[in-house]
């Protein structure tokens, strides 16, 4: 309940109670995609400052850019696919874990026979 009111932004404790489990996990993957879209703002914003200050020596006198590509500084699409596939990530919590593979097993057996 706590994150509802926290990064959801959800104040009416009876649609907080209504939400189901499916809703909750929609609204959480949208607001950690949001949370996705401003890390790369700020990367962004990082990546057109390196001009100052990330540069490695590269020899006796010559100075380098420690990053030659954006991506290798921030990759925004494996930052997206860990959010929209977290069974791969390290990091997830044992108990968000085992409601993912009880999903995905509840999915298996609906695609099945048809039947849950």
């Amino acid at each position: 309940m706590l994150n509802s009111l926290r990064f959801l932004g959800m104040n009416d404790f009876a649609e907080i109670d209504r939400m189901t489990l499916y809703e909750y996990h929609m609204r959480m993957t949208a607001f950690r995609l949001r949370q996705a879209d401003r890390e790369y703002e700020i990367h962004l914003q990082a990546w057109a400052n390196r001009e100052i200050n990330a540069k490695k020596k590269s020899g006796k006198k010559k100075l380098v850019f420690l990053y030659d590509h954006f991506k290798r500084f921030f990759d925004y699409e494996k930052r997206v696919r860990e959010i929209l596939h977290p069974e791969g990530c390290k990091g997830a919590g044992e108990r968000s874990q085992g409601i993912f593979d009880l999903m995905k097993k509840q999915k298996e057996r609906s695609r099945g026979d048809g039947e849950l």
